[in-house]
Parts: structure tokens; sequence; C-alpha cells
């Protein structure tokens, strides 16, 4: 056991050998590494998720202190990144919604020729027509006088909320106006009417959120 055991020893002593004195090989860095974008939901997705959800929560709870906060939540959802947290930006593209809405029932009145009815140009349908143009330019002027609100300083941003105020008011009220020509029977056939008046309330209804929402801006701005 003894004598295998210094064979053993001689062997493994034999076969060792001091390393190499030679200079070592010089070794290339390894090249930079640029950094890679991380997917959207990885790198601040998180943060995006929830300013959206943030952005859609100021949306629904200024829509909440109006007569109609489903439409105005349906409506105005869409805008929520762009509007963000401003009260300001919310009333301008609620007055603009408001414009683009009347438009539309403004090229939906039939002129009496085309519904089979004998009125002249200036009965029902005529002042119904009149009037909507009207709210309309009324409503386009609100929002643009809205637009200037967030860059606005002291006293103009007061004037700018109360013209829209007033306009948006006197829209409503040129609204009302061909709501009333259209009771009549004789203002046009019964489904001609029943569409138009839907129309009409549509809009009424968006210029009360207008409304609501400037009402909202004033209360902010003081």
């Amino acid at each position: 056991m003894f004598l295998a055991l210094v064979i053993l020893l001689a062997v493994a002593a034999g076969s060792w050998q001091p390393a190499a004195t030679s200079t070592p090989a010089t070794v290339s860095p390894a090249p930079a590494v640029s950094p890679v974008a991380a997917p959207a939901g990885e790198l601040g997705g998180g943060g995006a998720g929830a300013r959206r959800d943030q952005d859609r929560e100021f949306v629904r709870g200024c829509c909440a202190r109006t007569l109609y906060p489903r439409l105005c939540t349906a409506a105005l959802s869409p805008y929520a990144a762009a509007v963000g947290s401003s009260h300001a930006r919310l009333a301008v593209a609620s007055a603009n919604l408001t414009a683009g809405t009347i438009n539309s029932l403004g090229g939906r009145i039939p002129s009496p020729s085309t519904t089979g009815t004998t009125e002249s140009p200036a009965g029902a349908l005529g002042d119904c027509a009149e009037a909507v143009a009207s709210a309309a330019d009324l409503a386009a002027r609100a929002a643009g006088r809205l637009d200037g609100v967030e860059q606005g300083v002291g006293p103009e941003v007061l004037w700018r909320v109360r013209d829209a105020q007033t306009w948006l008011s006197a829209a409503m009220t040129y609204e009302g106006t061909c709501a009333d020509a259209l009771r009549p029977a004789a203002s046009a056939p019964t489904p001609v009417r029943a569409e138009l008046r839907a129309g009409v309330r549509r809009a009424m209804q968006h210029t009360s959120i207008a409304l609501a929402l400037v009402h909202m801006l004033i209360r902010t701005s003081a």
C-alpha cells in the first residue's frame, strides 16, 4: 500500500509543469451592446395604462355631473387622451362636438318641396332650418372662444367662458325654436317629423352637456 502511494505521488510530480511565462495574448474587448427598447407593455406600459385610465376617469367624473352622463361619457371618452385632466380642453371638445351634431341635423332637414307639403320655404321647415343654422354657428363660435381659455390669463379667461356660456345658451334657444316648428302635423310628414325631432333632442342634449362643462370651467377658473 505504501509503495503504491509513493508511485502515485511520483507520477503526479512528474506530470506537473510550471505555467508558461510567455506574454498572454491580447483579448479584444467585447463589442458594446446597444440597449434594446423594451416593448411598450414592459417599459412604462403600466404608467401609460394608468394615465389612460386616469384620463377616462376624469371624463367620466365630469360627465357624471351633467344631465346626460351616459351620452356625455360615450361621446367624449374618445377624446380623453387629448383632454387629459383639463376642464378647458374638455369644454372645447364638447362644444366642437355640439357644433358638429347641430350641423349634421341641419343637413337632414328637407326642403318643403321634397316632403310633399304645400308650405312655403318660410314655413315650419324653413324656420327650423334657419334656427338650426343659427344654433350651429353659435356653438362653433363658443368652441372657438373656449379654445383660448387654457392660454388665457386673468380676466381674459372669464370673458371667454362667459361668451361661450351665452352663445351655447342661445344655441339651445334656437334648437327649441326648431323643435316647436316641428310640432304641427302640417310641418312635415310624420316619419320625417319624428326623425327630425329626435335629432333636435339629441342636439339639445349635446348643447346641455357643453353648457354644464362650461359651468364647471367657470368654477374651476374662479
